[in-house]
């Protein structure tokens, strides 16, 4: 089964022994992945259901290692709610080595039903000005068919991954549905003025050049037009070839650019490097993968990267 049809089944998956096992009066329990579909389910569900994260604060899902005490969780679960796209592939052998018994739960893909146009499936870098796409592809935690997962970080397709755990809200716990409709409602609401926030502030740095250490910002650079004209590290945890960081070193001194931005997720020395090789200053964006889990993270996280971007390309 390829990852489309796989994202479709589990953006829908059941799995049936029953009835949903929470009483008259008690709290679904809702687990998510990473901090953004957190912040997602957290905000749909307000005080109506129990939310946690399988990932603790500052563990990345590419770092994550799931314990009997994680299969536990994720066994009582009603809803299992993950971003999808390749990010958790660990999941679907968490998902197999905890089904529940004698109850339901759904398992939802925050990113399934995205249209093919808007996901990202290589690496795609302005070299010297013009995009052109990588033609070498590999095989890593971002799934077989190499698309990007990092859709969190346009508000947009964080609204459309909103939409898709609110259905799944209201199917286990259709009592309260109403209410998790309002609830996401005043959320969605709050995103759609966090994108015009965004836009209108990052206008005036579109042709600014910028480099970023591994490949989160296409869905982010592409959403608000900037100019990020190449990755450090175009596979997590696999350093690049020196041809490759040759050719990275011309792009960066012909197209002006000014700043590259590590990431606290990573190791900095490489980054560090490449700043000083080309006397261009070293700053850092967080994608957002993990950090505090509180509801407003995600925003304060993006108004954060704008704050950033702000200061460092103005």
């Amino acid at each position: 089964m390829n990852s489309r049809c796989r994202s479709i089944v589990w953006c829908f998956l059941v799995v049936w022994a029953g009835v949903f096992s929470c009483a008259a009066g008690e709290k679904i329990r809702v687990v998510t992945t990473i901090l953004p579909v957190y912040c997602f389910a957290k905000n749909i569900a307000g005080d109506l259901a129990d939310v946690s994260s399988l990932l603790e604060s500052g563990v990345g899902p590419h770092d994550f290692q799931y314990k009997a005490s994680d299969l536990s969780r994720l066994k009582q679960a009603d809803i299992v709610v993950l971003n999808g796209l390749g990010l958790e592939s660990w999941m679907q052998r968490a998902l197999e080595s905890s089904k529940p018994t004698g109850r339901m739960r759904l398992v939802v893909e925050a990113s399934s039903g995205l249209k093919s146009e808007l996901i990202y499936h290589v690496t795609e870098l302005q070299l010297g000005g013009d995009m052109k796409k990588e033609t070498k592809v590999h095989d890593h935690d971002h799934g077989h068919d190499m698309a990007n997962p990092h859709t969190w970080l346009n508000p947009r397709l964080a609204m459309h991954a909103v939409t898709n755990i609110l259905q799944a809200f209201q199917k286990a716990d259709p009592g309260n549905a109403p209410r998790y409709a309002e609830n996401a409602r005043q959320y969605l609401e709050r995103l759609s003025t966090l994108d015009s926030e965004l836009d209108t502030a990052l206008k005036p740095l579109r042709q600014k050049a910028f480099v970023v250490f591994h490949d989160a910002f296409p869905y982010f650079t592409s959403r608000y037009q900037l100019r990020m004209v190449g990755v450090i590290e175009e596979v997590p945890d696999v350093e690049p070839t020196l041809k490759y960081l040759s050719n990275l070193t011309k792009t960066i001194r012909k197209n002006g650019v000014k700043v590259i931005f590590a990431e606290p997720q990573f190791p900095v020395p490489l980054a560090k490097r490449i700043a000083s090789d080309t006397g261009v200053r070293l700053s850092e964006l967080d994608p957002l993968e993990t950090g505090r889990f509180e509801p407003t993270a995600y925003e304060d996280g993006l108004r954060q990267i704008l704050k950033t971007l702000v200061n460092e390309l103005k």
